[in-house]
């Protein structure tokens, strides 16, 4: 089996054309010093061509094929998709268009595949050769596509947000992968820009209202809305713990309570607050629950672990490197996610228009 799988592989790279789909490429990387002398990190893309990992908390690690998925503009300035696998950093390209929407495309390990919208198409590609596309659904033109695909852990369902730009309303929907059937769970006043699904239990939407910066959770049997923010607060970037228990978002400081990182019980209804002293745009918490990631701001351009002290709401804050990163645009904000419990997978354009950077443990 393994000598088959190796011949198999070893064909496919043979046979493999110079671009487009299916095209391979040599590896990147350069390893460079971390803060923590535990961990190094690896810049994984060196093109002078804008790479992310995708947006806001997208993990994009797969972990039977060790490898990573990626978004880059160097195919003519047209944004595709890639996978590289974290053995020998060689890659290879999925797709070959010039209308996708990477920067918010999304990977399910489960199934071996990456979604995308690609001219209000929902689609799907395979992440084994020979990176077959399926169309799963199209959606009309009065909507926009708003944020992510997001989807569950099975990557059996994708959920997402249309917004309707003459009536400022968005539609969360859900939309059954294998059949392409689309439900509107709830109709949410204003410009709802990511939602997510629970990825466990893929029962609750979580969804975060620009202009208002209010969170709220859907129950998607019920149809129930409920707010886990109200108009005082400033909640952005909401996330799911991996325990599909917990949706947690950032709340901006306000008067004297500092900005925290907030957790809600779906089943027992109950919140957490952590402290964070030490200000980050966007947030990631490890599997494990031990470690809270934060990307800075324009004037501490920093990864930083923030080590959650067991049975309480504090954390010891440590600089883990120096990302320096413009945050210029959304496709070059940092937007960390955890592979594992001890791994981050982040992106920055200080060298070059955006590149692909993996801290890790060594």
């Amino acid at each position: 089996m393994t000598m088959l799988g190796s011949s198999s592989a070893a064909l496919a790279e043979e046979f493999a054309p110079d671009s487009g789909k299916g095209a391979r490429f040599p590896a990147e990387w350069k390893t460079l010093p971390a803060l923590d002398g535990d961990y190094e990190v690896v810049q994984l893309t060196t093109s002078k061509a804008l790479d992310n990992k995708m947006y806001l908390d997208v993990d994009p690690y797969v972990p039977s094929l060790n490898s990573v998925v990626f978004m880059s503009e160097r195919d003519d300035d047209h944004e595709n998709l890639y996978l590289m696998s974290l053995d020998n950093g060689k890659f290879v390209q999925l797709t070959d268009s010039d209308h996708i929407d990477g920067d918010h495309a999304n990977v399910s390990p489960k199934t071996e595949e990456a979604f995308f919208v690609e001219d209000r198409t929902f689609t799907r590609v395979s992440l084994r050769a020979p990176y077959e596309e399926k169309k799963i659904r199209t959606v009309p033109d009065k909507y926009d596509v708003k944020g992510i695909v997001a989807l569950t852990s099975n990557g059996k369902t994708i959920v997402s947000s249309l917004y309707d730009e003459d009536e400022d309303r968005s539609s969360l929907v859900t939309i059954d992968v294998r059949t392409g059937d689309l439900e509107t769970v709830k109709k949410i006043d204003g410009k709802v820009d990511h939602v997510l699904i629970n990825p466990v239990y893929g029962d609750t939407l979580l969804y975060h209202v620009l202009d208002e910066d209010q969170i709220g959770l859907v129950d998607i049997g019920t149809k129930k809305n409920t707010l886990l923010t109200d108009s005082n607060d400033h909640g952005v970037h909401p996330f799911w713990q991996s325990n599909g228990r917990d949706a947690a978002f950032a709340q901006r400081v306000q008067g004297d309570t500092p900005e925290q990182v907030v957790t809600y019980n779906i089943r027992k209804e109950k919140f957490f607050s952590y402290d964070i002293r030490e200000y980050s745009n966007h947030f990631a918490m490890n599997p494990a629950q031990t470690i809270i990631e934060g990307d800075g701001g324009k004037e501490t351009q920093y990864i930083f672990f923030y080590y959650i002290k067991p049975g309480t709401n504090k954390v010891d804050t440590v600089k883990m490197f120096k990302h320096r990163s413009s945050s210029a645009t959304e496709s070059v904000h940092p937007h960390a996610a955890f592979i594992n419990d001890t791994d981050l997978i982040f992106n920055s354009d200080a060298d070059g228009n955006g590149n692909v950077y993996l801290l890790r443990e060594k």
